[in-house]
């Protein structure tokens, strides 16, 4: 045995020496103690790996259960929605049948009233009624009757001539007799007016 191998056994020997005063334990026991050993490359890098691959499960979950609740609030949305829709169509008539019913009360008292003699008080009511409803229209709608069109000049997007009567006194096409009343819808002409038209010959 060399000095150099004599030397580094006794200096073996003195470490395991000092070992056993620190730490009380044999030298057996500290002999069977396995070394500790540095991670090799790959090692460190699969530890990176799975440390990688456990935040991704974890991003993944989070992104998945908000996901999941976003899907349920815009079903709860869709289905609230509807509901709200299906109200309106329901009672989307409310106001304009409020505004009907003391028309037909009117109607109620007419109906009972017509059995008088008072015939001119009946006609009266009967007008009454006609304008209420014709405001209840024209309030809801925006329903107007075309008013005062005799004597006016005949005009073929607001009139239709069913009768004509030609004659030297007219100077141009005019109005002669209103035989259906016509009507607005707001600017637009609803429905036509049905007229006698006076020509000239």
């Amino acid at each position: 045995m060399s000095k150099k191998e004599k030397k580094e056994e006794k200096l073996e020997e003195k470490t395991v020496e000092e070992a056993v005063e620190q730490t009380g334990e044999t030298v057996e026991q500290i002999q069977d103690q396995p070394e500790e050993t540095t991670p090799s490359p790959q090692e460190i890098r699969i530890a990176e790996l799975e440390a990688d691959l456990e935040e991704l499960k974890r991003a993944l979950n989070e992104e998945k259960e908000t996901f999941l609740r976003k899907t349920a609030d815009m079903d709860n949305y869709r289905k609230r929605l509807i509901r709200e829709k299906e109200s309106a169509v329901q009672y989307a008539n409310e106001r304009l049948i409020s505004d009907l019913i003391p028309i037909i009360d009117d109607f109620d008292r007419a109906l009972e009233a017509s059995g008088t003699q008072d015939t001119a008080g009946h006609a009266d009511g009967i007008r009454m009624i006609r304008q209420q409803l014709l405001d209840v229209l024209d309030r809801n709608w925006g329903l107007k009757p075309m008013e005062d069109i005799v004597g006016k000049e005949f005009s073929p997007h607001e009139h239709e001539a069913l009768m004509m009567e030609t004659g030297d006194q007219y100077e141009s096409e005019i109005v002669l007799a209103e035989l259906q009343k016509g009507y607005y819808l707001h600017s637009k002409v609803l429905r036509h007016a049905k007229v006698k038209v006076g020509k000239p010959s």
